[in-house]
């Protein structure tokens, strides 16, 4: 989804900030292209206790993009045990050191720790979370988009209830087409078929606003269109395959 607006979201975003709010670990979930970092990066701007983690391959990888992200919001912890060295001395820690700090840092606040784009997270990686979390009583909301959430790893058993997990879910039909009628008319799109591309594009999305976004960007592409008309069957073919080699 473009970074410049969330469309259609309100409500969501409603439920996020109470879901946060609460000061509690939730797992957000939904389908790859249907907003969750959008959402999320949006909330984190305005809630200054989101410590938001964009790559979270790994527990070492977190703990130093947490470091850096509480350096940003001036954590006293963090500035303490980074002096006037800032980022350079972050990556002149080990990983236990780093792990420490961070620890020092959250405890006794209020921040709450955001791990998107996770990649099926290990035994010991999930146990290193989860010690930090309760020790410093720091709620983690973690980000799945797999069906079956097997990206979350052995951090899945943190929200077994139901009022622990929270869908983010493809638009409705009126919905989808709205947004990708605004799109279309955003990104100039003229083509002579554009009203039937249109059509096509929200019955091949289900809804997704991701999917959505790049094929209308496909559909801008000369390599897609003869004479003003989009070529709309190998733009669906392309788009599966490029799809289903980022977001499988």
């Amino acid at each position: 989804m473009s970074p410049a607006a969330i469309y259609g979201r309100d409500e969501e975003l409603e439920q996020l900030r109470q879901l946060v709010s609460r000061h509690r670990s939730f797992l957000l979930h939904g389908p790859a292209g249907v907003g969750k970092t959008l959402l999320l990066k949006h909330l984190a701007g305005e809630v200054p206790e989101m410590a938001y983690c964009d790559d979270s391959s790994s527990s070492q990888a977190v703990f130093r993009k947490l470091t850096v992200g509480l350096l940003a919001r001036n954590n006293r912890h963090i500035l303490q045990a980074c002096g006037t060295g800032g980022l350079s001395a972050i990556k002149d820690k080990s990983a236990v050191s780093i792990r420490g700090i961070v620890t020092e840092a959250l405890r006794g606040g209020s921040h709450c720790i955001v791990l998107d784009h996770l990649k099926t997270p290990s035994q010991s990686f999930a146990a290193a979370l989860k010690d930090v979390c309760s020790w410093t009583a720091t709620p983690l909301i973690a980000v799945a988009r797999s069906a079956h959430m097997e990206d979350v790893g052995f951090l899945l058993p943190m929200f077994s209830d139901r009022s622990e997990k929270y869908a983010l879910r493809n638009f409705d039909s009126d919905t989808a087409r709205d947004f990708a009628v605004r799109t279309a008319q955003e990104m100039h799109l003229n083509a002579a078929n554009r009203d039937e591309a249109i059509q096509k594009i929200v019955h091949y999305s289900k809804g997704n606003p991701g999917a959505i976004l790049a094929m209308l960007e496909m559909a801008a592409s000369p390599k897609y269109v003869t004479q003003r008309h989009v070529k709309l069957s190998p733009l669906y073919i392309d788009f599966r395959l490029r799809w289903g080699a980022t977001h499988g």
